[in-house]
C-alpha cells in the first residue's frame, strides 16, 4: 500500500460516520511481518527506562528508548490509567530498516490525511514537531489502558500548526496466538464497544481521531506479568510531538 491510496475525504466521512476505520491491506501486513521480527530483537537488547526519565528526539538517532507506561495518569498527567512499555524508534534507523519502512508509509498516511507535505515532521528544528514513532507494548498479565480520548495532541496540532489531528496505528499482534483475553478497542458514534482485535487483527491500519474513546482491555490476567517477554498485545503509532 502506498499513501496516497488513501481518500482524506473518504476517511473523514467514515470518522464522521462510525468514529474509526479499520483497513486491510497485503503490503501493510507484509511490512508488519517484518517490523514485528525487528521488535522482538531490539526488546532483547534495549535498556528499560523508568516512566519518567526524559528523552527527546535527539536521544533515538543514537539508539531506540525503551520505557515503561505505568501509573493513574500518562506522561502528559492526563488521568488515565496504563500499564505498558514503549519503544522510540528513528524511522531512519539503518539497525532497524524493516520498522522504519512501516512508520514511514504511516508517517506519509497520517501527513496525507492531515493535508501536510509528506516530510514534515523529518525536520523537527525547522518545523517544531517530530515523528513520535513508536511501539505500544502491552504484556502478559495485565498490560491495559484505561478508556478516553486523545485530548493533548489535538490542541497542540491544532493551536500551533492549524491542522486536524487523526491517530495512525498497525496492529503487530494476534489474539489467540500472542494473547488470549484483552486487547484494543474504539467506542464507535453508535456508543457500541469495538474489538479491534477481531475486526482488524495483525498488520490492520487503524484510524480514528480525538472524537474517539479508546483504550486496551486487561491484557492475559491469568498470566504473571514480565516485561522481557515479546508476546501480549502490540500496535505501531507514529504521532506527532512538538519540540519543547
Amino acid at each position: 500500500m502506498i499513501a496516497s491510496a488513501i481518500d482524506p475525504e473518504y476517511v473523514d466521512k467514515e470518522l464522521e460516520k462510525r468514529g474509526y476505520l479499520v483497513i486491510k491491506d497485503a503490503g501493510i501486513e507484509a511490512a508488519s511481518l517484518a517490523a514485528r521480527a525487528e521488535y522482538d530483537c531490539c526488546l532483547q537488547r534495549s535498556k528499560i527506562h523508568p516512566p519518567r526519565e526524559r528523552f527527546d528526539y535527539g536521544a533515538l538517532r543514537r539508539e531506540p528508548w525503551r520505557k515503561l507506561a505505568i501509573g493513574s495518569v500518562n506522561g502528559l498527567g492526563v488521568p488515565y490509567a496504563q500499564n505498558l512499555q514503549s519503544i522510540y524508534f528513528d524511522a531512519d534507523d539503518r539497525n532497524y530498516p524493516a520498522l522504519g519502512r512501516l512508520f514511514k508509509l504511516l508517517i506519509a498516511v497520517r501527513n496525507r490525511l492531515m493535508r501536510l507535505d509528506e516530510s514534515f515532521g523529518y525536520n523537527p528544528e525547522q518545523q517544531r514537531f517530530w515523528n513520535a514513532c513508536r511501539v505500544h507494548h502491552y504484556p502478559r498479565g495485565g498490560g491495559f489502558m484505561m478508556v478516553h480520548r486523545d485530548t493533548h495532541f489535538p490542541g497542540v496540532i491544532k493551536e500551533q500548526i492549524g491542522k486536524p489531528f487523526y491517530q495512525v496505528s498497525v496492529l503487530l499482534s494476534r489474539k489467540n496466538t500472542d494473547f488470549f483475553t484483552g486487547g484494543g478497542f474504539v467506542i464507535n458514534q453508535q456508543n457500541a464497544k469495538i474489538d479491534l482485535e477481531t475486526e482488524g487483527g495483525f498488520g490492520s491500519l487503524v484510524l480514528f481521531d480525538g472524537r474517539t474513546e479508546h483504550g486496551v482491555d486487561d491484557v492475559d490476567l491469568d498470566q504473571v506479568i514480565d516485561f522481557s517477554r515479546s508476546d501480549g498485545r502490540l500496535a505501531a503509532f507514529v504521532n506527532l510531538y512538538s519540540v519543547m
